[in-house]
């Protein structure tokens, strides 16, 4: 997605923020068929950043309901969830990008429970 529509997605396009989810969703589950668990886990962490920037549109939330399962499987305990995070917000970070997000927020966001 180049960096205009993105900018219109973050202005509140909702065309663009639907567009924006499903290229996440998209690259989610490419990751799952290449079987590398280290961007699979990067993807999810994107996919519900995602869908945490864009949940006031009823499209980005029809299309996490649709996948929310798989997305929160790969993550089988808060440690990993909190590795994936780390490696996903230092890449973001020297982009200038999800400044202040918190894995915190994500976990509350996503309803990821762990036992």
């Amino acid at each position: 997605m180049t960096g205009e529509k993105k900018t219109r997605a973050v202005n509140g396009n909702k065309l663009i923020q639907y567009e924006w989810m499903k290229e996440e969703v998209n690259e989610f589950y490419e990751a799952i068929y290449l079987e590398n668990i280290e961007e699979i886990r990067d993807e999810a962490i994107g996919l519900i950043r995602t869908f945490q920037q864009f949940q006031d549109s009823k499209r980005v939330v029809s299309l996490w309901k649709k996948v929310r399962k798989d997305v929160l499987y790969v993550f089988p305990t808060r440690k990993i969830f909190i590795e994936a995070f780390v490696k996903w917000h230092k890449k973001k970070i020297q982009k200038n990008q999800a400044l202040g997000v918190t894995p915190e927020e994500l976990i509350d966001i996503s309803k990821i429970k762990w036992k």
